[in-house]
């Protein structure tokens, strides 16, 4: 049995490629099954402002070659990606093969806008699905309302058994309550909504009272020339305030080794954000806002916290709580340490995707 697994490539730095990096290995040491990975997207695409009239045929391509037993789609809900996979599963079911939506990102401006203009659309294509996964209840209690009878699952994001080999969390643990500098981070594509301009403000206000603080910006993205300006004007000495662009591999690694916080005060429209994630598997305390997926486990006080959308100020509280209370830093530490370990690792996801295709295989044949 073979399947069909539409994406992004798998050389971009967003978290669905990062998703499949991680549980592709372990997906296709399977038995039951094999798997087919077609990249498309801006990344991969050929023709230019024509790619995605290329991904179309690329996929009836593949469909004819491949001939898969399931087609697995990745879409988010924003407007080019639910046009464009809504294709696929057209095409899809026209040929008679039995489909899963993988909903990864969830913009819920869009949604209202595919409730007032998009559902016709909807029901021609995403209703034929076979099964759903999601990543959040909220969109799958919207699946429902939008007429969805097919199975809808519920899912987390994943981190790379890779990522944490040969991180000792006994380590860090011992370093959270005697090291002098609280260091904390930001890793992510660098867009304003994911909160990034928010997080350096509070640095650079936590800094000028005095508070032993820095901050990292990891990431690329439209935001980067803001970054970098931010950081020129506030941090002229480049002390505290440090942007050191994409990282990835041992890199990416030793920044979450040794930061203390995570800040990613998110008003994207987010699914379940990998960052988070790999965050916690690290050990690291989070501030971040209620999206998507984090509402469903995300425990206020004891992961970390939430604050509100766009607002300095909480960020600034909850930082300093961190700052000057060691103990709770630690706990929040050991929590996340376990509770990721426990839940997010790739073998799990490899085996929730395996239990989904078995169960769509198994409806098909009766």
């Amino acid at each position: 049995m073979n399947v069909l697994i539409t994406g992004p490539s798998l050389s971009d730095q967003g978290g669905v490629a990062n998703y499949y990096n991680a549980v592709l290995p372990f997906l296709r040491e399977q038995n039951s099954f094999t798997t087919s990975y077609m990249e498309i997207g801006a990344t991969n695409g050929n023709g230019g402002i024509l790619h995605p009239l290329i991904d179309q045929l690329r996929f009836w391509k593949t469909l004819n070659s491949t001939k898969p037993a399931i087609v697995h789609v990745n879409p988010s809900l924003n407007l080019k990606s639910y046009i464009r996979d809504g294709f696929f599963i057209h095409q899809a079911k026209h040929f008679g093969y039995p489909v899963v939506v993988f909903f990864r990102g969830w913009d819920e401006n869009f949604e209202s806008t595919v409730e007032k203009f998009g559902l016709w659309f909807f029901r021609k294509t995403y209703l034929r699905a076979d099964a759903f996964i999601v990543l959040a209840t909220a969109f799958k209690d919207k699946l429902s309302n939008w007429g969805v009878t097919a199975p809808i699952h519920l899912a987390t994001t994943t981190v790379s058994t890779d990522l944490i080999r040969n991180f000792s969390f006994n380590e860090k643990s011992e370093k959270l309550t005697t090291d002098p500098l609280i260091k904390v981070l930001f890793l992510a594509r660098l867009e304003k909504e994911k909160g990034i301009m928010e997080t350096m403000e509070a640095v650079a206000q936590l800094r000028s009272k005095g508070k032993p603080v820095a901050l990292t910006v990891a990431g690329e993205g439209i935001s980067m020339e803001a970054v970098k300006q931010f950081a020129d004007q506030h941090d002229k000495s480049k002390e505290f305030l440090h942007v050191v662009g994409d990282v990835r591999g041992d890199n990416k690694r030793s920044l979450l080794a040794s930061h203390h916080i995570f800040c990613f005060p998110t008003y994207y429209g987010e699914g379940m954000p990998n960052s988070v994630l790999e965050a916690m598997a690290f050990g690291i305390p989070v501030i971040t806002c209620p999206v998507g997926g984090l509402r469903d486990f995300f425990v206020h006080e004891k992961m970390g916290f939430f604050v509100k959308q766009r607002t300095v100020t909480d960020i600034i509280t909850a930082i300093d709580n961190l700052i000057d209370d060691r103990s709770m830093l630690k706990s929040m530490s050991s929590f996340n340490h376990q509770y990721a370990i426990e839940r997010f690792l790739a073998p799990n996801a490899a085996n929730f995707l395996a239990n989904v295709y078995t169960q769509i295989a198994l409806s098909c044949e009766k």
